[in-house]
């Protein structure tokens, strides 16, 4: 069972997510195996017919974190999930070689994000996912596995307007 404490979502049994519009969300069945072979190491973009583009966060079954003000995704591989990571987040967000990812259109509106393997439907009811409020357009999405202190080691996606 997945949990929502303080704005982190805790890890899924398949280390992936999707980020889905929220009046998406509710049809939303899982995603297709190729789809989740292709963001087995960061991300995808995936598109949703009538709903425009979603992002597929791969990787491994860790906990996730929104750190809105930075519009970064945060995996802590080694590290408490608590908005304590934030300076080192910050920090981190300095340094680094990022990997570019998919570009992607976002609608205005609310995102929510949920495992994506889990029913949609399943996820509202049980209050299993985390709001991630964006202003429309065009985003890329950028990667980084960054150790911006020794055992303090995250998976980074952040998402930068176009």
């Amino acid at each position: 069972m997945i949990t929502v404490e303080q704005g982190w979502l805790d890890g899924t049994d398949s280390g992936f997510f999707v980020l889905c519009p929220e009046g998406a969300v509710e049809g939303w069945a899982g995603c297709e195996e190729a789809v989740v072979d292709a963001a087995a190491e960061y991300a995808v973009g995936h598109p949703v017919p009538g709903h425009g583009d979603v992002l597929v966060l791969g990787g491994e079954p860790l906990p996730v974190g929104w750190l809105a003000e930075e519009r970064v995704f945060v995996r802590p591989l080694f590290a408490e999930c608590s908005d304590a990571v934030r300076p080192l987040v910050r920090e981190a967000l300095r340094s680094g070689i990022w990997e570019d990812g998919p570009v992607l259109e976002l609608a205005a509106g609310r995102y929510l994000l949920v495992d994506v393997f889990q029913d949609g439907t399943d996820a509202l009811e049980s209050g299993e996912y985390l709001t991630v409020e964006v202003p429309p357009g065009r985003y890329l999405v950028q990667s980084l596995r960054a150790e911006p202190e020794r055992w303090q080691e995250f998976l980074l996606e952040r998402l930068l307007p176009r």
